[in-house]
């Protein structure tokens, strides 16, 4: 309504994504193009995992494989634009929110 009314509201929201595929559920939050690293968290072979993006060390997306918390704890690393170290966020026994700054 603002952009009709010719006022500038900036849109912060982040892109986000989900599919069932039989006993797979992915979501994902953020775009990883442009990522310099990925970082797994957790084991593929248990088919409960998640891949996290970083640009220049911040969080800015992630796709989560029957990881439900992980994708609602690290879509707020994404929209915080959190800084993590690779290491911190593979031990996926620390929960995500307990990394969320700012």
């Amino acid at each position: 309504a603002k952009g009709i009314c010719g006022a500038e509201a900036p849109y912060h929201a982040i892109p986000w994504f989900w599919s069932n595929q039989y006993d797979l559920k992915l979501q994902t939050a953020g775009l990883s193009t442009g990522h310099d690293q990925a970082v797994l968290r957790g084991d593929p072979a248990s088919r409960s995992f998640s891949v996290v993006y970083l640009k220049a060390g911040k969080v800015i997306a992630l796709d989560c494989v029957n990881a439900t918390k992980d994708y609602v704890q690290g879509r707020m690393l994404v929209t915080a634009g959190t800084a993590a170290t690779p290491e911190q966020l593979a031990d996926s026994e620390t929960p995500l929110k307990e990394l969320i700054t700012g």
